[in-house]
């Protein structure tokens, strides 16, 4: 059992304290509903992978080809996820926080035939 008193110290809360951002907790909480997105990115991940480790040099066995091609794969799956939370959630997130509201994208001149 602990005796000491737990509370962080000022020094302690300057090195090991984080308060996450809004943004911070809306992103986890966000991609913790859609984690099943990435559970499916990563079937679909499967031709990336295998190019990323391609030309991975050392590895001696099939085997530790797999778990490399395996670990791409969820990473492309994560990376995937993330893009589409950062798409969902930062621009309302920047307009509340600093009040900027985006623009829309000027469409281009109609082209003659």
């Amino acid at each position: 059992m602990r005796e000491a008193d737990p509370t962080l110290s000022e020094l302690q809360r300057a090195l090991l304290g984080y308060d996450p951002t809004s943004l911070e907790t809306n992103l986890i909480e966000w991609t913790r509903e859609r984690w099943m997105w990435a559970a499916r990115g990563m079937v679909y991940a499967r031709k990336e992978a295998a190019s990323t480790v391609e030309g991975v040099g050392g590895v001696r066995s099939d085997e530790g080809k797999l778990v490399l091609e395996v670990a791409a794969r969820v990473a492309i799956a994560e990376r995937e996820l993330l893009i589409r939370a950062l798409a969902h959630l930062l621009p309302e997130w920047i307009e509340t926080t600093y009040g900027l509201t985006p623009v829309a994208a000027p469409t281009p001149p109609a082209t003659e035939e």
